[in-house]
């Protein structure tokens, strides 16, 4: 399922809260390497226009 971002500041802006594994690391991170981790992020991202992100989903189910 494609996840579509307008660009890289849509992408990066769920990054800043604190819901979810990703976002609740990054808030641990002094300042200067999270700003290592956005940079790193933004020169790996097409630089302009929109970002397209493929998601899955894996599930278990245990049964007795």
């Amino acid at each position: 399922m494609p996840t579509v971002f307008r660009d890289f500041d849509d992408f990066w802006e769920p990054f800043l809260g604190r819901t979810g594994a990703a976002p609740a690391y990054l808030a641990t991170l002094p300042g200067d390497q999270r700003d290592a981790v956005r940079d790193l992020l933004r020169s790996r991202l097409p630089a302009h226009g929109p970002i397209e992100l493929t998601a899955r989903a894996w599930a278990v189910k245990g049964v007795r």
